[in-house]
């Protein structure tokens, strides 16, 4: 089996791959800034014991990062692990796909990730939207360009930079309760009606009803400039929660990115 994990600022990612287009397993971890060696091998022996997997069950690894101080951590920790060198993703390798953007170097590895995934589901133009602790919409043209996309504060930030700037508002509403970020357990439940009664429906509807109106307006302005026809996936922690309330988005696979970081295995090292 191949491992992949994907190293995002709020949550760190892993899933085991055999054949199948989907993991066997998969596991969510928070992304923990001062871990040490020892922490990340207890947390891998833990989720992998909880399927029934262990070291060896491993031929290789992929890792993506975006939190750099971490990215030598994982990838020497693999090592000792796994007996031998993770795959560790960078801009410059083959990704199945042109970067057409100013600054290669400058987009994030979980982006090219969700952008190879969807092109390599594809044949014609496809966007992916990560719903992290950024949402990010990847776009790969029908030529199978990397093309970049948008960056949007993710819902979680959202409502806490609400929280913060209008602490009168957080007083009167039980919402802000729930819409923390570094909760795992968030539940953004949308109000019944977008008109809300009283400060708390309000608050729901500005912040879900009115970030899904920003994902349609962003995904009508792709697919007009596109000027062709566009797949749309979604994935991220709060996909599940967006993507329902959304008319632009075809389906939600939250493991996309993982799927993207296998490919690019595949690209770099099963063909070599």
């Amino acid at each position: 089996m191949l491992l992949t994990i994907d190293i995002g600022n709020s949550s760190t990612v892993l899933g085991a791959f055999g054949d199948d287009d989907a993991p066997v397993a998969a596991w969510r971890l928070p992304t923990e800034r001062r871990s040490r060696p020892e922490t990340v091998g207890r947390s891998l022996s833990r989720v992998w014991q909880e399927n029934g997997l262990g070291a060896a069950e491993f031929e290789g690894a992929a890792l993506c990062s975006v939190v750099a101080p971490l990215t030598e951590l994982w990838r020497g920790t693999l090592q000792d692990i796994l007996g031998r060198e993770p795959l560790v993703l960078h801009q410059r390798m083959e990704l199945g796909m042109v970067l057409d953007v100013r600054n290669p170097d400058h987009v994030g590895m979980d982006r090219l990730a969700d952008a190879a995934a969807v092109r390599e589901r594809t044949t014609g133009a496809a966007v992916a939207v990560d719903f992290g602790t950024a949402t990010t919409f990847n776009v790969v043209d029908e030529e199978g360009r990397f093309r970049g996309g948008a960056i949007a504060p993710g819902l979680a930030i959202a409502a806490e930079s609400l929280k913060v700037a209008a602490p009168g508002l957080a007083e009167l509403a039980e919402v802000f309760g729930e819409f923390t970020p570094a909760s795992k357990a968030v539940e953004f439940s949308p109000p019944s009606s977008a008109v809300g009664r009283d400060t708390d429906e309000a608050l729901r509807s500005g912040i879900v009803l009115g970030y899904a109106g920003l994902v349609d307006g962003l995904l009508t302005r792709i697919r007009n400039e596109l000027d062709s026809p566009v797949t749309v996936v979604s994935t991220g922690g709060l996909g599940h929660v967006i993507t329902p309330m959304t008319d632009s988005i075809d389906h939600y696979d939250p493991w996309l990115t993982l799927a993207g970081i296998r490919a690019i295995y595949g690209l770099n090292v099963v063909s070599n």
